[in-house]
């Protein structure tokens, strides 16, 4: 019983090990609560009105799912952008309607994404105007990655 004990011990070291690595190399390590588009819907852009559920996320990080429309000229490394639920939600006129609309500032610079992506921040709920339309939120961004 004693030969396998040593060797049991390093097996169990090494799959600690790869559970500890998969953990922290899996994604940005802001924990957030998901949050949806449905959710952001329930928001009356007209008055300002917000749920209960809705104004609980007020100044609380999040993980939100969308795509990005740039707000800069420069389309490698962008810190501004506007996130929205769908591609067909872009920039076509009419604009999405500012509930369906996420203003997004880096804080650093991160490449400009043609795909569906997470966006971990600091969600607010207030209006912040674009040279694409209203947002009824924005997001100080911690992070992104592909949704995968």
């Amino acid at each position: 019983m004693k030969k396998w004990l040593i060797p049991g011990i390093l097996i169990l070291a090494v799959i600690v090990a790869v559970a500890v690595y998969q953990i922290l190399a899996g994604g940005p390590s802001i924990a957030g609560e998901t949050v949806n588009w449905r959710q952001l819907g329930e928001l009356d852009y007209i008055t300002g009105n917000a749920p209960p559920e809705l104004k609980a996320l007020d100044n609380q990080p999040v993980k939100l799912p969308g795509f990005m429309v740039p707000l800069e000229d420069e389309q490698r490394q962008v810190v501004e952008f506007l996130l929205v639920p769908s591609p067909q939600a872009c920039i076509h006129v009419p604009a999405p309607p500012p509930n369906q609309m996420v203003y997004v500032k880096m804080k650093k610079g991160v490449p400009a994404m043609q795909g569906p992506i997470w966006v971990y921040g600091t969600l607010k709920l207030v209006t912040k105007q674009s040279m694409y339309g209203d947002a009824s939120f924005e997001i100080t961004g911690e992070a992104i990655e592909p949704y995968k």
